[in-house]
């Protein structure tokens, strides 16, 4: 709740009044230090709470990086496959060709000296969150790892709506790729660092913009 509240009752709002996302070096800034304070907090509440990093999957070993590269190709993919499908039934159901390009935001305005740290920080709060912590403590909970997953990947989906509807599904669709990998192996790291590289790929492609 402390760390995503905010951020979806936010998006839910964009979503109903949507409006051009344009970041601002302030704005970067802010970002960094919120998420830094509440990953801060959070691993001493999962310190106090006897955990180690090890039970959410949080180890590197070399291979995390092939597999990384791997995750974020697949992503890819899965927002590819939904582009085209949701394309081509617009289409034959109005006969008109459909322009919603999906997530749009302006970095045009950013220091690539705070967009970089950003990026990294981002990929380390919402998966070691998100997907290692939270999904582990379902899983305790309910005994179902495809329950876990499915939550997981709707409370990640859902602070991106103010990319608008079909944006977050995009997003989604991507992020399904992490969710059920992590369901499968239980390995952290390689999701941390695909995250970190499909950020990376899309902001830098639309600061070259």
């Amino acid at each position: 709740m402390v760390a995503f509240a905010i951020s979806i009752l936010g998006s839910i709002d964009k979503a109903f009044h949507p409006q051009p996302i344009n970041y601002s070096n302030i704005r970067l800034g802010l970002g960094l230090l919120d998420e830094a304070i509440t990953l801060a907090l959070f691993f001493v509440l999962f310190k106090r709470q006897g955990w180690q990093l090890q039970n959410i999957g949080f180890s590197f070993h070399w291979t995390d990086l092939p597999k990384a590269l791997g995750l974020t190709l697949a992503s890819f993919t899965a927002m590819w496959a939904m582009i085209v499908t949701t394309r081509s039934v617009y289409f034959l159901m109005t006969s008109r060709a459909m322009h919603d390009d999906g997530p749009r935001s302006n970095f045009l305005a950013t220091s690539l000296w705070l967009v970089l740290p950003f990026l990294v920080l981002n990929a380390f709060f919402e998966e070691v969150i998100v997907r290692g912590y939270f999904m582990t403590e379902l899983i305790e909970l309910r005994k179902s790892v495809v329950l876990a997953a499915v939550i997981s990947l709707a409370v990640q989906t859902s602070y991106h709506l103010y990319y608008g509807v079909y944006g977050a599904a995009m997003v989604g669709c991507g992020l399904s790729i992490f969710a059920i990998y992590y369901a499968k192996s239980r390995r952290l790291m390689p999701v941390i660092l695909a995250h970190m590289l499909w950020d990376f790929t899309t902001v830098l492609a639309k600061m070259h913009r």
